[in-house]
């Protein structure tokens, strides 16, 4: 039974295929569940460092507002300390009222004591100014390096997410591949089946059994001329769809030219009327004309 024989190779052949398929996309699925997992915990590492850097920032916005509000007060106390800046020196003239003295009595110009501690008062102020704008400084700088950094830490959590949805939908791809391979290696192995159960039958039954290969030899042939066939006919129809739709395009080409040239219609039958009234008009002046004569 040569045809029953090349039957049986051939779904031979596919089982062993599809349980390569299989072998191989079992394989896969270990190898994407195993990226899934560790995708996963790579998240989970970036979703803790985010919320680590995140509880920093309570502190540090803390720290820049009490750090301004230093800058500020000091601010404020350096303008009131300039408003009550005293005379740098004392003495002068000194008018001395007295009937014995023909003249007013002076005292020479000093430093004013009172002055020199203002003007030290004013130093430590001005100084302690400029140390706690650099503290300001320090503490808003610290604070943006935060900030920089939970930006980098929500994209690292981004990327991470994304790169969990894509092992998730690879996996799945590779399942279905996994699921519609099995099922090949079932049908083949259904097939395989009946062809041996059909032998056994024909090796039961006393028939003709060059006649039975000879007609399933014809059979096969005719099998494959029909798969032939259908696919010339498949090419044909896809040929045929792409027609009709290029043909559809055109008839609703052709459509929406005819509505705008409808839609044209009434205006120029009244330009066309208006143009006739003004030739019989026309028409009627030169015919009076003619029949007046000279």
């Amino acid at each position: 039974m040569p045809y029953l024989q090349q039957e049986q190779t051939r779904a031979q052949a596919d089982i062993q295929a599809a349980d390569a398929a299989v072998t191989s996309l079992m394989t896969q699925v270990d190898a994407q569940r195993q990226a899934l997992v560790a995708a996963q915990a790579q998240v989970e590492a970036a979703r803790n460092a985010l919320t680590a850097l995140q509880s920093q920032r309570p502190a540090l916005d803390a720290a820049v507002s009490a750090a301004n509000r230093a800058v500020i007060d000091l601010d404020r106390q350096i303008s009131e300390h300039e408003a009550n800046e005293p005379p740098q020196v004392i003495g002068g003239v000194e008018p001395i009222i007295q009937p014995i003295v023909e003249r007013p009595l002076t005292r020479p110009a000093r430093p004013n004591p009172a002055w020199r501690v203002w003007k030290r008062q004013l130093g430590v102020l001005i100084q302690q100014r400029s140390q706690a704008q650099e503290a300001a400084n320090g503490a808003q700088a610290r604070l943006n390096e935060l900030n920089t950094r939970v930006a980098q830490g929500q994209a690292g959590v981004q990327a991470a997410e994304a790169q969990v949805a894509q092992g998730g939908a690879r996996l799945e791809h590779v399942n279905q591949s996994l699921v519609a391979a099995r099922d090949r290696a079932s049908i083949a192995r259904q097939g395989l089946n009946e062809l041996v159960r059909f032998g056994e039958e024909i090796d039961r039954e006393r028939m003709d059994r060059k006649a039975l290969e000879q007609a399933a030899a014809k059979l096969s042939e005719r099998v494959m001329e029909l798969e032939d066939e259908l696919a010339v006919a498949r090419v044909a129809s896809a040929e045929a769809d792409a027609t009709l739709s290029s043909l559809l395009r055109r008839r609703n080409e052709l459509v929406n030219g005819l509505a705008t040239v409808t839609g044209q219609l009434p205006g120029a039958e009244t330009a066309v009327q208006a143009a006739d009234a003004t030739a019989a008009d026309r028409l009627s002046e030169l015919t009076a004309l003619i029949e007046g004569g000279p």
